[in-house]
């Protein structure tokens, strides 16, 4: 048995290591997506996808390390979303290179920062 998952562990490995990286899109690709007629849907569905990660795994990290503190009765929508990249790169073009996904985290830990109680 344990040769069996030995050797079904090698050929995963073998897989995973034939495909190749695929990195996250950059917002600019994200919103040329987005700003395309037939495209529009798709970037609202992926810019949802990202923000229920980040959502999640946020939500499980201690309460003290928390990368943002969005209320937990505020739900987006992608084209919300898709609005928070759209000012994000209108106000800073140098965030067109970087993943989609960190000019969203930026965007919810400025929006909702954590803030300590007041003693």
């Amino acid at each position: 048995m344990t040769r069996f998952l030995a050797l079904s562990f090698a050929c995963v490995a073998m897989v995973a290591a034939a495909m190749p990286a695929r990195a996250d899109a950059t917002a600019k690709q994200f919103l040329q997506l987005d700003s395309s007629d037939d495209g529009v849907t798709l970037a609202e569905t992926k810019i949802t996808a990202i923000e229920e990660g980040i959502r999640i795994t946020n939500a499980r990290l201690p309460a003290g390390s928390r990368l943002y503190c969005q209320p937990s009765t505020l739900v987006f929508t992608g084209s919300q979303l898709a609005d928070m990249v759209h000012r994000a790169v209108a106000a800073n073009d140098k965030l067109e290179d970087d993943p989609v996904s960190s000019v969203l985290l930026d965007t919810l830990e400025k929006t909702f920062p954590c803030t300590a109680p007041a003693h």
